[in-house]
């Protein structure tokens, strides 16, 4: 009996140390598969605020890209408000010149008819 007893006593304590390595052996797969969703986590997490940055700087560059055209846009209005100043500006300096000439040409017949009166 006392036999029977340490071989019962031997088998519990087999199945008992088996029964704790299974279980370690569990936990560390589970741990080491908690570990890895952590990873795959942070990774997200990284590639969320890398996406973040992107998409705020892309909209940044829209709106920097719109105000420029915006600017192109004004600055074309002002560059042909600027011609046509220019060019009214010609007409005018021609003008002028034709009425100094004429008025040159009046002068000199005014002349001639007073030396022509006199």
């Amino acid at each position: 009996m006392e036999n029977f007893s340490m071989i019962l006593c031997f088998v519990l304590m087999l199945v008992i140390f088996t029964y704790q390595c299974v279980l370690m052996i569990i936990f560390d797969k589970k741990r080491k598969g908690l570990k890895n969703d952590y990873e795959k986590l942070l990774n997200l997490k990284d590639w969320y605020e890398k996406i973040s940055e992107e998409a705020s700087r892309s909209s940044m560059m829209e709106r920097v890209d719109i105000k420029g055209q915006e600017l192109i846009n004004q600055l074309d209005l002002l560059n042909a408000k600027l011609i046509k100043i220019q060019e009214k500006h010609n007409n005018l300096q021609e003008n002028q010149q034709k009425l100094h000439d004429s008025l040159l040409e009046e002068h000199k017949l005014l002349n001639q008819y007073f030396e022509n009166y006199s």
